[in-house]
């Protein structure tokens, strides 16, 4: 491979399931490492910019020193280090000033039903912005990016520290700005509209405003990572387009209703984007053999287009070669996430010993069933869970790197088991 080769890392938004990823990378940093390769392009969304903001921030490490520095950061990761206690004096305020305001009583503004000031501090604590712009100035890293979309334009905005700034997709509204990151960008990437306050964003100037979460629209950014200049893309992925059968069996409700459209809106964009990948893969590789066979036809052509007015030249397709880590069907982190609250946060004494955790778990029923278990996971800040997606994330990164692929562990088309 050649020298100049870009590797880009996509790191989808959802929540807690974050600790999927770092459990990808652990299994994965080693054969990258052996093969010289690190990513050098890292675009994340939601909890993905969390993720990549840290190991942008740690590249001038070796790979896999900074992704078990990740993983030791999720283990160790707490409610209290996201969101205040929902069963305090504050929230318990914040919840009679909302429901005044629902029934026309006149109350102060509620920004969200979750507080999460304690987001901000911890951003601070475990990522050094500093040493992120330092990484991006010395070329150990090319771009680092995170995705949040504006609320005023309801437009995908990139914002990114180093690499080209690309023009503006319209196709599939994107802007891109250019500007040395921090904990407000990650923030307002995370920023999960309803449950989480809308975060302004002054810098740079002409992308200010107020923001919220990148997956609303943009939640696994691969084209993001292509456009800053990645020639080779590591995608993992927190859903999948895989659904398995039987898994409601009565009536739907609303959870039911909420968690199938969160699949679609996070799971089913990134399945086309690859596919489409894959697609155009194979196809440049069908018209690069067409074309050795047909050499004396090209070479004719080609003189031919010599003598010719010139015109002026597109940047070419060209192959992006892939690796696509992603849980086995649509609801295997929701399957986990039911197993786990049933055996640890089900009971009287759970609601004594994590209350937050265990409350929101019964507010969903968490147990209900796998999609209820989907819902559950994207807050679901339990150890005994994190724990669990991090070897789920590392078996599903080993399945990938047990199958033949064209190059290692690069993929070019279509694979039929994903």
């Amino acid at each position: 491979m050649a020298a100049q080769t870009q590797i880009g890392l996509v790191l989808a938004g959802g929540g807690v399931r974050g600790a999927y990823e770092v459990g990808a990378l652990s299994a994965l940093a080693p054969v990258l490492e052996a093969r010289g390769e690190q990513p050098r392009v890292i675009v994340g969304t939601s909890v993905g910019a969390l993720n990549g903001a840290y190991l942008a921030a740690n590249a001038q490490r070796p790979l896999g020193e900074a992704v078990a520095g990740a993983v030791e950061v999720w283990r160790t990761m707490d409610y209290g280090d996201v969101l205040r206690p929902v069963l305090s004096v504050r929230e318990l305020g914040r919840l009679l000033r909302y429901l005044a305001d629902v029934v026309g009583l006149p109350a102060p503004d509620v920004p969200s039903v979750l507080d999460t000031a304690p987001l901000a501090a911890t951003l601070e604590r475990l990522i050094s912005f500093e040493q992120l712009e330092r990484n991006v100035t010395a070329g150990v890293v090319s771009s680092a990016a995170v995705v949040a979309t504006s609320y005023a334009s309801t437009r995908s905005v990139v914002f990114h520290d180093g690499g080209p700034n690309p023009p503006a997709d319209a196709a599939r509204a994107i802007d891109y700005a250019a500007t040395p990151l921090g904990a407000v960008h990650v923030r307002a990437s995370a920023a999960i509209p309803a449950l989480f306050g809308a975060i302004e964003i002054t810098e740079p100037p002409a992308a200010a405003g107020w923001y919220c979460d990148g997956g609303i629209r943009l939640n696994a950014p691969l084209k993001p990572a292509l456009a800053l200049g990645a020639d080779r893309v590591v995608v993992i992925a927190l859903n999948s387009s895989r659904t398995p059968a039987g898994v409601i069996t009565g009536r739907p409700d609303v959870i039911d209703g909420v968690a199938q459209l969160l699949q679609t809106v996070l799971a089913d964009q990134l399945a086309d984007d690859v596919a489409t990948l894959a697609e155009i893969n194979d196809a440049l590789a069908a018209r690069a053999r067409a074309s050795s066979r047909a050499g004396a036809r090209t070479a004719t052509a080609a003189s031919t287009r010599a003598r010719s007015p010139a015109r002026p030249s597109r940047r070419p397709h060209r192959q992006i070669p892939y690796v696509l880590i992603a849980p086995e069907d649509r609801f295997a982190i929701g399957r986990l996430a039911t197993s786990v609250y049933e055996r640890s946060y089900d009971s009287r004494r759970a609601l004594l010993r994590s209350p937050d955790v265990a409350l929101f778990g019964r507010v969903i029923e968490g147990s209900r069933n796998p999609i209820h278990g989907e819902l559950l996971s994207y807050l679901f800040f339990a150890h005994e869970f994190i724990d669990e997606l991090i070897e789920l994330g590392r078996r599903d990164a080993e399945r990938w790197l047990a199958v033949a692929h064209d190059d290692g562990p690069w993929q070019h088309g279509q694979l039929a088991s994903y």
